[in-house]
């Protein structure tokens, strides 16, 4: 099936407002997960943007195991890509990001910021345009409508509406990110996998222990095996669990 076959309009026309701006742009920001920055890329990006530069933010750097994270960085840096990690939420993002920029570019600055659901991509821009002045949400595609923010040192920020959608979102990864939605019932099988990777060779539903001393029970004493899941799901999203990548330079994975 063709993307453009169970795109959401508004994403064709995320995709088409990318053509046709690009050629006026100074660069694309793309927005990417640092816990896992190439299975969060969105391949065709680079066909849709033509000539133009593509600077990576690896965003959510504070709950990414920091070795990771400075792998990845050095591994662009090799292959000719200008990434920067930050945290959006961190009050020096602006600071980062910009510092990046005029690392790799010269003024005058007109610049887009793209990336799939749920990775930061208004966050960012708030960051770098004023606090509140785009919505965010966790519900993909809230930004509506192609939107030129004017900065008064001269930086342009062009607000894109929609979101690109990932083509491999039933990678449990991408699930496990909140790129792709997690369907009923896949939460077990999620928090298997996030345990073994936090806690190496450990039995089986191990994570049913760590619910039952949390106190994530039913009636009779019985663990709650969704509420245990979700709450292992939510650790690993904010960090609470620990800090942890899913992929590494030369692990092999693809973008979406």
């Amino acid at each position: 099936m063709s993307n453009r076959g169970w795109y959401p309009g508004h994403m064709v026309a995320t995709q088409k407002t990318i053509r046709e701006l690009a050629p006026y742009l100074s660069a694309f920001v793309e927005v990417v997960d640092a816990r896992a920055p190439e299975l969060t890329r969105h391949r065709p990006l680079a066909s849709w943007v033509g000539k133009t530069p593509i600077i990576l933010v690896l965003n959510k750097n504070d709950v990414a195991d920091p070795a990771a994270t400075e792998a990845w960085i050095q591994w662009y840096r090799q292959h000719g890509i200008t990434a920067v990690a930050l945290s959006a939420e961190s009050g020096d993002a602006q600071k980062r990001l910009r510092g990046a920029i005029r690392g790799r570019l010269k003024p005058p600055y007109r610049l887009s910021v793209v990336g799939l659901p749920n990775l930061g991509k208004s966050t960012v821009l708030n960051r770098m345009v004023g606090k509140n002045r785009v919505r965010t949400g966790g519900k993909p595609g809230l930004t509506r409508g192609p939107q030129w923010i004017r900065m008064d040192d001269g930086w342009e920020w062009l607000d894109l509406p929609g979101v690109v959608t990932p083509s491999k979102s039933r990678d449990w990864r991408l699930k496990l990110l909140g790129v792709a939605p997690l369907e009923s019932g896949e939460a077990e099988d999620i928090a298997e996998r996030v345990w073994q990777l936090y806690h190496p060779g450990a039995e089986p539903e191990a994570w049913l222990d760590w619910g039952k001393s949390r106190g994530y029970l039913q009636q009779g004493g019985v663990v709650d095996r969704q509420r245990t899941a979700d709450a292992v799901v939510t650790g690993f999203r904010t960090g609470s669990l620990g800090r942890l990548s899913l992929e590494r330079p030369g692990d092999g994975g693809d973008a979406v």
